[in-house]
């Protein structure tokens, strides 16, 4: 990261906990679906996360248990945000090592150095602490889950 926080759209409208999901493509759906939601993104963007997975495969599955699932900016990016869904019974991307998946997380920006920062702001987060996956599946409520992201993801700033 070049030093600055990033500040992303964040807040406990754009989680959602206890999903059951039939597939992948219904995890990234509702993820995709809250970033939707909050404004940060067009729908056409929940189509282009499901296509790069698709195409390229289950890259965005980055630990144990996590999907980080992004598209590079486009005319569907509207602002910087994050969304986070947790399947308590986890569901398989594919992933060699890292299935099944219990936290997906979506992220949303609007050029391509703050994707990277982002992208890397959550990686550093992560870095060595798999703690999160399992806690934010246990969550018992929103405003936990909420609190549990922000405070794994100290180089990132949430705002409204």
């Amino acid at each position: 990261m070049n030093g600055t926080q990033i500040e992303l759209r964040f807040d406990t409208s754009m989680v959602q906990r206890g999903a059951v999901v039939s597939d992948w493509r219904e995890a990234v759906k509702l993820a995709g679906g809250l970033l939707a939601d909050a404004g940060c993104v067009r729908p056409g963007y929940t189509k282009k996360l499901v296509d790069i997975i698709e195409k390229f495969g289950p890259y965005t599955v980055i630990a144990p248990g996590l999907a980080l699932v992004h598209a590079q900016p486009s005319a569907d990016s509207l602002h910087r945000g994050l969304a986070a869904v947790t399947i308590p019974d986890g569901v398989n991307f594919g992933h060699a090592h890292y299935d099944p998946v219990g936290l997906v997380v979506a992220i949303s920006t609007t050029n391509h150095a703050q994707h990277l920062d982002v992208v890397a702001g959550i990686a550093n987060g992560l870095d060595g602490d798999n703690s999160l996956v399992t806690k934010a599946v246990r969550a018992a409520s929103d405003e936990e889950l909420f609190d549990l992201i922000r405070t794994h993801l100290p180089a990132l700033r949430f705002g409204h």
